[in-house]
């Protein structure tokens, strides 16, 4: 009789871990991509096309010191990373240097005065905002 109760316990064991495995990894993968700096999350939202501006409403603040921007993404396409400057009436894209640190983690450097970033990470489109202070 023990031992169909250390068997019903080493089963109830392994569905916890099972459960809170799929859990984390449903809860990473719908949560991917996160791009956050030293001081929190960066404003995200996802666009079909960058040919109109978007307002994400309010954003949250960062201290303008902040220079190094992080990028977790739980997949393997391909990361694209491009600063949104206005010139004249239209917003444009200027490529920027992404690193890659660890699988599925990247990095870039912050300007003064970037505000935008438009992130492409296989089809998918998202545009992401840093506010300083």
């Amino acid at each position: 009789m023990k031992s169909g109760n250390v068997n019903q316990r080493r089963i109830k064991k392994w569905l916890y871990v099972f459960v809170i495995f799929v859990f984390l990894y449903i809860s990473v993968g719908w949560l991917s991509p996160v791009v956050f700096a030293c001081d929190g999350l960066l404003t995200r939202m996802r666009v079909e096309d960058y040919k109109t501006q978007y307002d994400l409403g309010s954003t949250r603040r960062h201290d303008a010191d902040v220079t190094d921007i992080y990028l977790f993404n739980f997949g393997f396409e391909r990361v694209f990373v491009q600063k949104e400057e206005k010139n004249g009436e239209v917003f444009e894209g200027y490529d920027i240097e992404v690193k890659k640190l660890l699988p599925f983690l990247y990095k870039w450097e912050r300007q003064p005065n970037d505000p935008a970033y438009r992130v492409t990470i296989g089809e998918k489109k998202y545009y992401y905002t840093i506010v300083s202070c």
